[in-house]
This record gives C-alpha cells, sequence and structure tokens, in this order.
C-alpha cells in the first residue's frame, strides 16, 4: 500500500544507491534522514518501500536495497553493518588467503539472516521493484537482477533467491571469492555462472540503469519522463582521487595494481554516471551552498557544469528528470568543512576498514545534515 497519494498520474520516485562495503553507512545514515523527514512532511509514518517506485542498488547498495524493499527500516539496516561488519570483514583472515582477504561463509551466513535464506526475487515479501547490478564473469558482461515482470529476464530469474543475488552483487574482487549460481535457460535447463561485483563495471553507481528500466519501452514500466513527473534520488559511498606516491607505482605488485584498478574504476564509474544523470536531470541545489557533491572533486579536465550545461543546450536543453546525488570528497578540507577534521580520509576510505566503522557513520550523518533536505521535493511525494 503507498503511503503517499495514489492517483494513476502521481510523479514516480526512483532510488538509487550505490556500492562500497562497509561505506554503506553513509547512504545508510542518508536513508535514515530521508524517511524521518517523509515520516514529518506526509504526517503518516512508512518504510521507504512504499515511499520509492524503484530501489535499485549495485554491492553494498544492493544489500541496502533488497533490504529497504522487504520494509526493513534504514536504522535496521545501518545496524547490519555495525553489528555484522566485524565479521564479514574480520581482520582475522587477511594475508591468510593468496585469492581474496575474506571467506565467503560469514557474507552469505550475514545476508541469509537479514534478508531471508528463501525469499525469492519474484516473491510478494519485496514491496517494491527492485534491480540489483552484477557482473557475470563467466560471460564478461553486466547482469540486471529485476522483480519487474515486464523485464525479458524477469522468468528466468524469478525464482533465484534475493541473498544469493546480493551475494553476487557484493563479490568484490580481491576482498571475496566470486558467487556461483545456476540461472535456468528458459528451456527446462539451467547455465552455471561466476558472478563477480556489479561495481566492477560502470554501474557502481547504478542511476543511469534504474532510470532506463523505468522509462525504456522495453522494459514495459513507460514511467513518463520530466522534471514534475520523475524523481530519482541517487546515494553514494564517498569519493577521491586514487593516488600513488611519487616513485612507488614501479614497485606496485598484481594485487596492488588490483586494489587501485577496483577503486579507481569505481570512481571513474560514479563521474561517468554523474555526468551523464546531470546531462539529462535537473538538480536541485542545496540550500545550504554546499558544493555540487557528484562533481565537486572532479579531477582538472573533468567538463564542469557549464560545459555541461553547454552540452544539454545543443541536445536540446529537456530535462528529463529531477536528479538529487547525495555523496562526499574524502578529502581533509572537505571532512573538516563537515567538522571532522580529525577523521583520516586515507583511513575512512577503505571499504572493508572496520576500525573506522564509527567515523563512517559519523561521515554519514554529517552528510545527511547537509545534504538531504526533502521539503525541496516534497511535491513528489504529496
Amino acid at each position: 500500500m503507498d503511503a503517499t497519494p495514489t492517483t494513476p498520474n502521481r510523479p514516480k520516485r526512483l532510488l538509487s544507491i550505490d556500492g562500497g562495503g562497509l561505506l554503506g553507512l553513509i547512504p545508510a545514515e542518508a536513508l535514515i534522514a530521508i524517511e524521518k523527514q517523509l515520516n514529518e512532511i506526509t504526517g503518516q509514518p512508512a518504510p521507504l518501500c512504499e515511499r520509492f517506485d524503484l530501489i535499485g542498488g549495485t554491492s553494498t547498495g544492493a544489500i541496502l536495497a533488497a533490504g529497504l524493499a522487504l520494509g526493513k527500516s534504514p536504522e535496521e539496516l545501518a545496524d547490519f553493518y555495525v553489528r555484522l561488519g566485524p565479521k564479514i570483514f574480520d581482520p582475522a583472515f587477511i594475508l591468510t588467503r593468496f585469492w581474496h582477504k575474506y571467506p565467503s561463509a560469514p557474507i552469505e551466513k550475514c545476508l541469509q539472516e537479514k534478508l531471508g535464506a528463501s525469499i525469492r526475487l519474484g516473491g510478494t515479501e519485496i514491496k517494491t521493484k527492485i534491480l540489483l547490478t552484477a557482473k557475470n564473469a563467466t560471460l564478461g558482461n553486466n547482469w540486471f537482477f529485476s522483480n519487474n515482470p515486464g523485464n525479458d529476464h524477469f522468468v528466468s530469474d524469478r525464482d533465484l533467491f534475493l541473498w544469493d543475488i546480493v551475494r553476487a552483487s557484493s563479490a568484490a574482487p580481491t576482498y571475496f571469492p566470486p558467487h556461483t549460481m545456476q540461472i535456468p535457460d528458459g528451456k527446462g535447463g539451467s547455465n552455471q555462472y561466476e558472478f563477480i561485483d556489479g561495481g566492477v563495471s560502470s554501474y557502481n553507481n547504478p542511476s543511469l540503469q534504474v532510470f532506463l528500466e523505468a522509462t525504456q519501452p522495453e522494459h514495459k514500466l513507460n514511467w513518463p519522463t520530466g522534471t514534475d513527473s520523475l524523481l530519482l534520488i541517487s546515494l553514494g559511498t564517498g569519493f577521491d582521487p586514487v593516488t600513488v606516491p611519487e616513485g612507488k607505482a614501479a614497485r606496485y605488485e598484481l594485487l596492488d595494481w588490483a586494489h587501485y584498478m577496483i577503486r579507481e574504476l569505481m570512481n571513474e564509474a560514479n563521474l561517468q554516471q554523474n555526468v551523464l544523470m546531470h546531462l539529462i536531470g535537473e538538480r536541485v541545489p542545496l540550500p545550504t551552498g554546499a558544493p555540487d557533491p557528484a562533481l565537486a572533486a572532479a579531477p582538472p579536465g573533468t567538463p564542469d557544469l557549464n560545459a555541461l550545461n553547454h552540452i544539454a543546450g545543443i541536445l536540446g536543453g529537456t530535462k528529463l528528470l529531477t536528479y538529487q546525488r547525495i555523496t562526499v570528497e574524502f578529502g581533509a578540507s572537505r571532512l573538516a568543512q563537515l567538522g571532522l577534521a580529525d577523521v583520516d580520509p586515507s583511513k575512512v576510505r577503505e571499504m572493508d576498514a572496520v576500525d573506522q566503522i564509527d567515523n563512517m557513520r559519523r561521515i554519514g550523518q554529517a552528510v545527511a545534515k547537509e545534504q538531504v533536505h526533502m521539503a525541496r521535493l516534497k511535491r513528489f511525494f504529496i
């Protein structure tokens, strides 16, 4: 049951959540603020699965998306990271395995406990539409798992366990082993594939794909576009330039470069997605006057908003949706601006830094205070 007015022509609301390991605490804190503010604006408490029509996520974002779609509160999901994060990213396992840092058993047990061991993608327990991204390493392409009956892959995917899909989406190389799943082939048989983290693609920020799922005719939702018809809130897990100290690159080993490339790929993918979403979406400025959270730390040579507006003008200038990006740069000056000068950005940016969980949560709370202002978007919810 929708907690807000249900008319055939009401605006559609989309939510997208990035990958980033334990840094999922940052969007979790934003979600806490979003839910609280929407409850105040509408005067009616409701879970976020009743506020949003489609929730997408990659990796840790898939954990949050799946949990929200099941009706869980953001507070409960934040607690998941605080209580179970140290079990999943147990430092005792580091360097004891050559191929990956951590075993799969702890994360699989935690996902089954939190999301249910028997809930399937097509199950009625899922209260809203979801889109979860993963990388099929066997075939070398991106996979998008959706409970939208109009999606061409729903027939083959609907009986897959939800926790299985989330595990596949969060199988970050060098951190966890790939995840194997049997996928029905639609002919009475099945194929076995190995999946890795959806963040090892251009969809660590799945905003564009969430938009396409909602609007492309082949997915059969066909939700109308326009700045008053479609809202997409995109939650990031933070970003920063990945640098190598002078003179050390030549001595990097394979695992060093693997770690570097994963983080750098995530940064570049996030930037690419945000550039695209800025071209097609209209951003609601923050009342705090804070810099654009998506592009503030873009490296030299990256198109700025003036350039993007110029390109948009060439394309016609028509915006297809209202787009709100919530994220933060992990720089010392930026953290100080948020009142967190005591936080070491070189430590807190690591997705498995269990000793930084409290600081990650503090960053999330500061970001939420600065950037979550649902009153500016209330027209979509009342």
